[in-house]
């Protein structure tokens, strides 16, 4: 019984090897992982391309992402204090605070920037609150 394992599995091995030699290399050289990595250097490449003739390089890469990191943690700061309700005085000391920082961060950005803080300025839109147009008012 032993030696009939040995000569099965002697067996099974080289007819593996002399059947699936070439089409394991194939298998290998074009497996779904090269599709995947040519996939996705074909999607960087096409990315750093349109970064660079439609949203200006990484300079504007670098702009948007220094307005974001004031913007997106203090959306969510307000967002906290609508789920808690918070009185009024809670908002009128965040609008302070949140005003003045966007002010800084829009004369330091300058551009479109300026353009929108004018918006908040005039208020277009009834969308601004008396604190954030006084705030904006050195803009126009």
């Amino acid at each position: 019984p032993v030696s009939r394992c040995v000569s099965n599995s002697r067996a099974l091995a080289a007819a593996s090897s002399s059947t699936g030699s070439s089409n394991s290399r194939d298998e290998r050289l074009f497996s779904p992982l090269v599709y995947v990595a040519g996939g996705l250097a074909v999607t960087v490449a096409g990315g750093i391309k349109y970064m660079h003739d439609h949203v200006g390089g990484t300079e504007g890469l670098a702009r948007t992402m220094s307005f974001y990191s004031i913007a997106i943690p203090k959306y969510l700061e307000y967002r906290l204090h609508m789920f808690r309700e918070s009185p009024d005085e809670v908002w009128d000391e965040l609008d302070r605070e949140t005003s003045k920082k966007g002010l800084d961060k829009i004369l330091e950005l300058r551009g479109f920037y300026i353009k929108s803080g004018q918006l908040a300025a005039a208020n277009i839109g009834n969308a601004f609150p008396p604190i954030w147009q006084d705030t904006m008012s050195v803009l126009q």
